[in-house]
């Protein structure tokens, strides 16, 4: 067996996707995290799955705390210059992104499954500030297209257990807040499809109960229960890490 593979793993009732990177160069495993909370098993050759998965069983308490247990971060990330070698976040995980030359007028981003190319003018090719603006927008608009085309087909599920069908969902700007549910619409933040999509699901479902309870009352979060069970882990992943999903 060789190469990555990725899977979930389930601790209780949070899941956690992880990624499998078999190694010729390792005789044991590591297991990391990195600032984005992808967790990733480099393994030796000879490991199967079922090992793997027996290493996260016996480290699972470390898991949780590394996904729960950070420290509240009090800044963004530094603002980006859109320059190859910097990474992009995108459904909770990071990518390379490669700059490229091209006969266009406009900087234009698109997604290959591995990594972002962004497709710049020579004009565009400097980091001065009008270019990096222009290159900023092109990102943005990228994912708000992405986020309008991927969040909405997300809420289906949540809705059919509650037995509705007569939700609406928009997708654009929101100040300050993931989502908010007003008069049969849920509309949600473009910012959430770069987040991981078990955080994704948790504000879907956050809202949608709005549809039934208006209150954060104790029926509400019994709801928001009823469709994700580890609401709480998710809830809290994204007050610690909500501002590392700005761009």
């Amino acid at each position: 067996m060789s190469g990555r593979l990725q899977r979930e793993f389930s601790i209780g009732h949070t899941v956690v996707p992880y990624t499998i990177d078999w190694s010729e160069n390792r005789e044991t495993m590591n297991i990391s995290i990195d600032e984005s909370l992808e967790l990733t098993v480099t393994a030796p050759m000879s490991a199967t799955v079922g090992d793997v998965e027996s290493v996260l069983a016996d480290k699972r308490e470390w898991i949780l705390k590394k996904l729960y247990g950070l420290q509240e971060m009090e800044t963004p990330p530094y603002p980006k210059e859109y320059l190859t070698g910097e990474k992009l976040q995108y459904r909770g995980r990071t990518h390379r992104l490669e700059v490229v030359e091209a006969d266009v007028t406009e900087p234009e981003l698109s997604f290959n499954e591995h990594k972002f190319i962004l497709r710049v003018h020579s004009l565009d090719s400097p980091a001065d500030d009008v270019s990096v603006r222009r290159k900023h927008q092109a990102v943005i608009d990228w994912f708000v297209n992405r986020a309008r085309n991927e969040l909405p087909d997300r809420a289906a599920q949540f809705e059919s257990r509650l037995g509705l069908n007569n939700i609406s969902v928009e997708v654009g700007e929101i100040d300050g807040r993931w989502g908010e549910y007003e008069d049969g619409i849920v509309r949600l933040n473009w910012r959430l499809v770069r987040a991981p999509i078990r955080i994704q699901d948790y504000v879907i479902a956050h809202e949608i109960a709005h549809s039934v309870h208006e209150n954060h009352s104790d029926s509400f979060w019994n709801t928001v229960g009823t469709l994700i069970p580890d609401y709480e882990d998710r809830r809290e992943w994204l007050r610690v890490n909500g501002n590392t999903l700005t761009l």
